[in-house]
C-alpha cells in the first residue's frame, strides 16, 4: 500500500523561552516497519509548516495515499499559565484530509495512547493504535491491503456503531529496525532543541508519570548499549549530528545499565554532546563522572520532591552533579495535593540553596487518567470523568489555590533562571 505518515506536532517552545523541536522518532520507527513490510512510504512533517492543513492537502494530492497515519505527540503543552490544547489542530488536519480523500485515517502516538477512545472520537479518525505503533501499524496496513479482518490487532481502536472500542493487549516494539530518519529534515532538527532523540528504554505501556511505585524497571525494555551506540553513530555518519537527547525519564535507573552505556559511548569515541533526565534515588558520583566524560552537558532532574525526604534526595543528587562539574536543572511543582503555605516557602528556600543552572516552575498537577489526582479531581467536581482529561486540566491544592499562581509568578520575576511552565 501507499502510506502517508503525518507528524502532527507543531509545539516548538519550552518554558516559553527556548525553541525545542523534538524529532518524531516514533513515526520514523513506524516508517521502518512499513518499509520492511513492503509498503511505499511518504512523510508530511508539520513541525516546520506555516500552514499545516494546506501542507497536508498538498501531500495527499501529490502522493495519492491508500492509507494515512497521524502521530499525536502531546495532548497539550502542560502549562498552567499559558495552556495550549493540541487536539483541535489535529482535528483540523483530519478535516483537511477528509476534504480531498476518503481513505482511512489511523491515529497513534504517545498522547493518543493515554486516552485512545476519547482522542479518536474527538479528532474524527477512522482507526487508531494504542501503545507501540510500529509493528501494529504495519500489521494493519498488511491486512487492509489484503482485504483481511483486523479487529483482533492488539491495541486497535475502532468504531462499533456509536461506540469506540479498544482491542485488548498492546504490541511491544523491540527496536530491531533502525528508524527512517532519512524521511525527515534532520538538518533543521539538529539546529533546534536539546538534541536529536535516541531511545534508551521504554515501559511496556502508558502509566502515569506520578506512579513512582512503577518506576522500578519491572516492565521496561532496556536497549543493549551496542544498539544505542550504533544508532548514535549512524546519526553522525549519515546526518552529521553530534548532539543527542537520550529519551529516558530516568537515565540513571537502573544504575548498572547507565554506567555500561556511558562506558560504551566513551569507548566508541563518538565525540557527542548529550542530555537526559535523572531521577532522585539510585545514583552515585561514578555515574555522573562517566556521564560528563561521555559528553553529557546537562542533566535534567525530573522532580525536586515535595517532602523532606524528597528534598534531601534531590539535594544529594544536585551535590553529586556539582562535585563532577555537571550542569543540571530542576523541576518543582507548587500547589500539588497537600501543599501548604509553609510547604511552598520551604520549596523556595530549597531551590535557592541548591541553585541549579535553571529551574522549571509548575503550578498544579496536569491531571492524567489512572492517578490519585484524577480521583481527587472527580471527587471535587473538577471533572465529571477521566474522559474529560483529553483537555488541559490542572489540579491545585484548595488550601493554596487562591494565591499560588500569583506567588509563583512573582518569585520567577526575582530569580532570572527560574522559568514558568
Amino acid at each position: 500500500m501507499k502510506v502517508l505518515l503525518v507528524a502532527t506536532n507543531q509545539a516548538d517552545r519550552y518554558m516559553n523561552t527556548m525553541t525545542v523541536r523534538p524529532v518524531p522518532i516514533g513515526l520514523a520507527y513506524i516508517a521502518a516497519a512499513l518499509t520492511e513490510a513492503g509498503h511505499e512510504i511518504s512523510v508530511a512533517d508539520l513541525m516546520f509548516s506555516e500552514d499545516g492543513p494546506a501542507d497536508v492537502i498538498k501531500a495527499v494530492r501529490e502522493f495519492s495515499p491508500e492509507l494515512i497515519g497521524l502521530s499525536i505527540r502531546n495532548l497539550d503543552n502542560q502549562s498552567y499559565f499559558d495552556p495550549v490544547w493540541h487536539l483541535p489542530a489535529v482535528k483540523s488536519t483530519v478535516d483537511a484530509i477528509r476534504s480531498v480523500t476518503d481513505v482511512s485515517i489511523v491515529c497513534g502516538g504517545p498522547a493518543f495512547s493515554i486516552l485512545p477512545a476519547e482522542c479518536l472520537s474527538y479528532v474524527g479518525a477512522d482507526l487508531g493504535i494504542a501503545g507501540d505503533g510500529a509493528e501494529a501499524f504495519a500489521a494493519l496496513a498488511d491486512r487492509l491491503g489484503e482485504g483481511e479482518g483486523y479487529l483482533d490487532i492488539p491495541g486497535l481502536v475502532h468504531r462499533d456503531g456509536d461506540e469506540v472500542k479498544v482491542t485488548e493487549g498492546r504490541f511491544s516494539s523491540d527496536f530491531r529496525l533502525s528508524p527512517r530518519l532519512d524521511l525527515l529534515d534532520m538538518r533543521r532538527y539538529d539546529k533546534a532543541g536539546f538534541g536529536v532523540g535516541v531511545v534508551t528504554k521504554l515501559a511496556q505501556a502508558y502509566y502515569p508519570t506520578g506512579a513512582g511505585d512503577k518506576f522500578n524497571g519491572s516492565d521496561w525494555r532496556i536497549r543493549p548499549p551496542e544498539e544505542v551506540i550504533d544508532e548514535v553513530r549512524n546519526l553522525g555518519t549519515e546526518h552529521g549530528i553530534k548532539k543527542v537527547f537520550f529519551i529516558d525519564s530516568g537515565f540513571n535507573i537502573p544504575l548498572g545499565h547507565a554506567k555500561e552505556l556511558c562506558r560504551a559511548i566513551i569507548g566508541a569515541g563518538l565525540g557527542i554532546r548529550w542530555n537526559s533526565y535523572l531521577r532522585v534515588g539510585d545514583c552515585d558520583d561514578e555515574l555522573l563522572g562517566l556521564m560528563k566524560e561521555s559528553g553529557c552537558s546537562l542533566a535534567l532532574i525530573a522532580d525536586g520532591g515535595s517532602t523532606s525526604d524528597g528534598f534531601e534526595q534531590a539535594r544529594a543528587l544536585s551535590a553529586m552533579c556539582g562535585r563532577v562539574g555537571l550542569p543540571h536543572t530542576l523541576a518543582m511543582t507548587f500547589g500539588e495535593p497537600g501543599d501548604t503555605e509553609a510547604g511552598v516557602k520551604n520549596k523556595v528556600r530549597f531551590l535557592e540553596e541548591i541553585d541549579p543552572a535553571f529551574v522549571s516552575l509548575r503550578v498544579g498537577n496536569r491531571v492524567l487518567p489512572g492517578t490519585k489526582v484524577a480521583q481527587l479531581a472527580i471527587e471535587e467536581g473538577l471533572i465529571q470523568s477521566e474522559s474529560d482529561l483529553i483537555r488541559p486540566t490542572f489540579y491545585v491544592e484548595p488550601g493554596v489555590r487562591d494565591w499560588i499562581a500569583d506567588y509563583v509568578r512573582k518569585i520567577s520575576e526575582t530569580h532570572p533562571r527560574w522559568h514558568l511552565l
